[in-house]
């Protein structure tokens, strides 16, 4: 029998692609008295709140150790992207206090590629200053520009409108 070694639970904070809006992340912070809508004015308070009582956990804890924000793979962010204008740079705010950076971004195929690095530099700025693992996975959409909508036939992606870098 192979020997395997514990490294340790990855605690992170998940959504799931459920039609309800019970598996969105933005959907349970949006419960609170705090956050009307999530990116808004409470939400990085909120955000950091939950991010240090999963960090506190007394177990052995490895990966991002935090919330994750993947707009296309939660409904309620993908929604708020569309209806209430979310940026990449609002996502990248509430990374200082969370867990993964910018996450199943979509940007309009039509990209300024000097745009897309200092976006790139930013999430290494804040890497590095914070000490923590941070990505930045964007999806450019060929054909779409900034602002319209997503087409993805894929059962693991939820449309939303293309980002602006």
């Amino acid at each position: 029998l192979p020997f395997y070694f514990f490294r340790g639970i990855d605690t992170s904070f998940n959504p799931s692609l459920d039609e309800t809006p019970t598996g969105s992340i933005a959907a349970a912070f949006e419960k609170l008295n705090e956050v009307d809508c999530f990116g808004d004015v409470g939400s990085i308070s909120a955000v950091a709140t939950a991010t240090m009582a999963i960090q506190s956990l007394p177990v052995i804890q490895t990966g991002y150790r935090g919330l994750m924000l993947p707009v296309c793979e939660d409904r309620r962010l993908a929604e708020i992207g569309i209806d209430e204008g979310m940026s990449i740079s609002t996502l990248l705010l509430l990374s200082c206090v969370c867990g993964v950076g910018i996450d199943t971004v979509p940007i309009g195929g039509d990209f300024s590629v000097e745009r897309l690095a200092r976006l790139y530099l930013d999430v290494v700025g804040l890497a590095n200053r914070w000490d923590k693992p941070l990505s930045c996975r964007v999806f450019p959409v060929h054909g779409v520009s900034a602002g319209e909508i997503t087409s993805f036939q894929s059962p693991y992606l939820v449309n939303s409108k293309t980002f602006k870098i």
